[in-house]
């Protein structure tokens, strides 16, 4: 036997997410946060790719920049970048590796011109990577719609038109 509210339930739609599909209306809610979240997956994906093309990571890539920046010892250097002295000390080993950097007679360590060109021509390959067409067309033409949905203005230079 069946109540009145079994039958009122029955009658909803229960609430909650909405499971994502390529259908899924602009405004589900969650997809602003799940579309965030895969634009920034892409764009790390592609900085990841970049950087490994010079034989650079994350961590080896801050390092040298903060190297480029002013010399320093390896203690100095981990407290700059955050990372633990023995992650400080394997991205410095392996810049050394690479020619990319150097250390003195006194332990202070260095960019070579060899880093300063590797981190320009990583920063080229990242941001060529974000700009590549071809694997995000998809997630540009969501944000692009989110964004008109939302009414939002475009920067200073958009090529979006008012209503």
């Amino acid at each position: 036997m069946t109540t009145a509210r079994d039958e009122e339930a029955a009658s909803h739609v229960p609430a909650g997410p909405t499971p994502a599909s390529g259908s899924e209306a602009a405004t589900t809610p969650g997809y602003f946060p799940r579309l965030l979240s895969a634009a920034a997956h892409v764009k790390h994906i592609a900085s990841d790719s970049a950087l490994d093309r010079f034989g650079l990571n994350q961590g080896s890539f801050h390092l040298l920049g903060c190297l480029a920046s002013a010399a320093a010892t390896e203690a100095e250097l981990a407290k700059a970048t955050g990372q633990s002295s023995t992650a400080t000390r394997v991205h410095l080993l392996q810049l050394q590796s690479s020619g990319y950097s150097a250390r003195d007679e006194s332990g202070i360590w260095s960019v070579t011109d060899a880093g300063l060109k590797a981190m320009e021509c990583a920063d080229l390959a990242q941001a060529e990577a974000t700009l590549d067409v071809d694997d995000s067309q998809e997630l540009r033409q969501a944000l692009s719609s989110l964004i008109s949905s939302l009414g939002l203005e475009q920067p200073e230079g958009g090529t979006q038109k008012k209503p």
